[in-house]
Parts: C-alpha cells; structure tokens; sequence
C-alpha cells in the first residue's frame, strides 16, 4: 500500500533499497505452487478475494485483465530450500490497482498482526490520520516460505511501514489546525532586501530554528517496549548531523520525567535500545536546519510520461538518468491495460551523452539486450513488456513508442468517466555484474484519457420519458 511520490532527487534512495517498497496504490505479488496455470489462477483468485476482505481493499477486482506473470524476475524468486511437491510447478503472479486510496481501514488489520497489537512499541505511534497526513508514506507485508534440510517449512512475516513527513507542515496544523490561516501580519518574516512596506512584503523561506518531537508529528509517544522479556527487541536508530541537532530522549513515568541528551557515534547514528515500560519521547532542536546528514544517491534516475493529445492515438516515453561514473544495467517491467494497443515497432531511442550532445540511436541492440513482449487481448489481458536496459555513465536515455486508445463499452466506464484511467506504474530493478537485483524502485503512475462519451444523454432520455409519461397519466 503506497501513496505519494518519491523524490528521488531530494530524498535519495529508497529505504531498504526499495525491496519492501510498492507502486503508487496496492501491489500484489505471489509465487503460487501448482499443477499447471489453471491451477495457479485459481488459487490467486482466492488469494485476492482473501486479502480484499482481510485488509479492506478493493483487490477482489484483480482478475486476468490486470494480472501479469513477470518474465526476468523469476529468477530472482527466493525459494529459501523450498521444493514443490512432485508434479507441481512454481508461478510467479503480479498484479496491481495504481488508484486504490489507502486508508486507516488498511492500517487497522495491518496493526492487528503484529504480536503487540500496536498497544506498546514502536508500533503504538501509528495513528492512521497522522501516518496517511504525509508526503509519502508506504505500507508492506511479505510472507516467505523457509524451509530446512528436512524440508520441514514456516513461513515468515515481515512488515514494514515506511513514511516522509513535512517537519513545517506538521508544525503549522498542530498551531493552525487542519484548516490553513493566512499569517497574521506582525508574524510575518520579510526580506529586507526586496521592497517591503505596509502593503508589500517578499516572504523569506521556513525558518531554520527547529524544535519539534515525536509526541508534534504523532500526537503520542512511544508506550514502553514492545517486549518486557526481550529489551533489544525495540530499537530506534536515528540519523543525525550532531554538529547542528540536539536529540533528547523524555522518559515519562507516573511520578517524574527524565530527559537526557543523545551522543551520536562515529557514523552519525543513534541507537537507543528502550527497555522500560514508561512512556519514550524523542526532542529534535536546532539553529540550523539545513544541516542533514547528505543523502545517499540512487543508482539511476526514471522520469516517464505520456505524449500526445489526440483522443485516438497516444504515445509514451521513459528517460533514465545515469549519474554514475559507470554503466548501469537494469530491467524494466512495463504493464498496461488492454486498451492501451501497444506498438513495439515504434519504439524509439535517444542519447544525451555526458558532453550534452544529443543523438538518435538506429542501432538500439548497443542498449537494449533483452526483450519480452507479450501483447494484450481486449478485456482478458493486459500488455506485458520487460527490456533488459543498459545506460552509459553520466548520459540520459530516453525510450518512447506510440500506441492506439480503444473505446469502451457503456458499462466498462467508472462512474467518473472524465477522470481518467490510472496506468499502474513501471518497475525498474537495478542489476550487479551477476545479474543480481541491489536495487528496485517505481516511476509514477500515469493518468490516461479514452473517448468518452456524453453520459448527460441517457439521463436527458429518462427525463423527457418521465415526464411526457406523468403527463399522459395526468391527461386520462
């Protein structure tokens, strides 16, 4: 479950290199055993029928429209010494829903399977309005199957919840309230070296004095540790430049409260291991928040985009940034709905080198090396590409290709039709030397619009019915 975008270019790489990190919306993936793909679709129809119920999602409309089985990442599926029973094979499913909200509905069981329940730990900060009120923010649940020698099998939870909050913002609604105030006038911050009188004034930037806590983003503390019986069990590591931050830790208890000033080590990290069944706040204070710890720079940049404006006809294009001193090797997966023809024929590339001179590429084996198409099949699947990609070092890659707009039936249009359609996002996986994934992100989703027809008419029609009916009834 995500929402937002990630800016890669202020915020870096992704947490955990992007591995516990979905599209914008909710993303399925499933490695299902089974006889034969009958078999396999089946049992993930009842997989997503079970998680809709579970999570309060719509995943139940996960059908074969918007399934994919994912060509290149197969190998990369972690068995961890399992082995199918005999006859059975491994299928790899993926399917996603790029306009799925996320909600505290999601959040509530998400809570309910942790062991504490989210009633002490880490986990008793989330508060659904406060951890969905954010810039970005996602939520993971992956299940794996390990198994030892013996073949002897458990499976294995891991749940992550990921988010980037605003500092200023998250300051200015605990004074304003959820509503924006305009600024009162002797509380506004002008700069003096542009025009400035009572009628004019050029706003400076958020100040960089800072002081805000846990308890200002969250509305609560941490209660305690998740465990009484294990006290490494709840750890808080904090990245900080300790040379401009002050990090304090509160701890609340019924008849006092102590609060005592954090070291950070060599790294610059904080590691504070909570152990008590008190109340823990953490106090971040500053004269100068600008002063951060850098971030670390992804491996490759994605900006992808539709072209066009036609109502028949469309095109796409995808450009990757690479601002390494070394190529880059990648694959890109690519599914979009079936009314989205594809044309691969009209793929095109083009280079922006690291001198800035831009040229057309007619002999694009130098940069694709693989290539998996499947096309879609109107109303029973989607199109399914992955390419196998590499970009030059400190050069700009761009790929673009056309493709037709279907028209719809009647009934296959949401109730709001003038919206638009969501197209799921691309998946981009970072390859070493031996073709190993290290890093896996998403581009943004798109918004597509189809021929739509005048929706008003129909209801003009059962209007001017109803009325020249009430009139005949009227007359007799």
């Amino acid at each position: 479950f995500t929402q937002g975008w990630w800016d890669a270019n202020s915020w870096g790489k992704l947490p955990f290199d992007g591995t516990f990190t979905g599209g914008t919306g909710v993303e399925v993936v499933a490695v299902i055993e089974a006889p034969n793909i009958d078999a396999a679709k089946h049992n993930w129809s009842k997989l997503t029928k079970t998680l809709s119920g579970f999570f309060c999602a719509s995943l139940n409309f996960i059908d074969d429209h918007i399934t994919t089985y994912p060509k290149f990442a197969t190998n990369e599926i972690n068995q961890e010494k399992f082995t199918p029973e005999k006859g059975n094979k491994l299928y790899l499913l993926r399917a996603s829903l790029p306009s799925e909200p996320v909600c505290t509905e999601n959040l509530t069981p998400f809570l309910k399977l942790l062991p504490t329940r989210g009633k002490t730990g880490i986990a008793s900060l989330l508060d659904g309005h406060k951890v969905f009120d954010s810039l970005w923010h996602g939520m993971s649940i992956d299940i794996n199957t390990v198994c030892d020698e013996q073949n002897q099998c458990v499976l294995k939870l891991h749940q992550t919840v990921n988010q980037v909050v605003d500092i200023m913002r998250s300051l200015r609604k605990q004074k304003e309230g959820a509503i924006p105030k305009p600024t009162k006038g002797e509380e506004l911050r002008c700069d003096m070296n542009k025009t400035y009188n009572s009628w004019q004034c050029f706003p400076l930037s958020d100040p960089t004095e800072l002081k805000w806590s846990l308890n200002t983003l969250y509305g609560r503390t941490i209660k305690g540790a998740a465990y009484a019986d294990d006290p490494e069990v709840t750890k808080i590591t904090i990245g900080v430049n300790s040379s401009a931050w002050n990090i304090m830790l509160v701890k609340e208890r019924e008849e006092s409260v102590e609060a005592g000033s954090l070291v950070a080590a060599d790294n610059g990290h904080i590691v504070q291991f909570l152990q008590d069944p008190i109340n823990y706040d953490f106090e971040f204070s500053t004269t100068d928040s600008s002063k951060v710890l850098p971030v670390n720079k992804p491996p490759l940049y994605a900006s992808r985009s539709l072209t066009g404006y036609s109502l028949d006809q469309g095109g796409l294009r995808v450009a990757f940034t690479n601002p390494n001193d070394e190529p880059v090797k990648f694959v890109y997966f690519e599914s979009t709905p079936w009314f989205m023809r594809l044309y691969l024929h009209t793929l095109k590339l083009t280079l922006k080198d690291s001198t800035g001179t831009v040229s057309s590429i007619t002999d694009q084996d130098q940069y694709i090396k693989n290539v998996y198409f499947r096309p879609a099949v109107d109303r029973k699947r989607p199109s399914h590409m992955e390419l196998v990609i590499i970009v030059p070092p400190k050069s700009t890659l761009a790929m673009s290709y056309d493709f037709d707009k279907s028209l719809l039936l009647y009934r296959e249009y949401p109730p709001d039709a003038n919206h638009g359609f969501d197209v799921e996002p691309a998946v981009i996986s970072i390859l070493n030397a031996e073709n190993e994934k290290t890093y896996e992100f998403r581009t943004t989703s798109l918004l597509l619009t189809l021929p739509t027809p005048d929706f008003s008419m129909p209801y003009n029609v059962i209007i001017m019915t109803c009325t020249i009916l009430s009139l005949s009834f009227y007359q007799s």
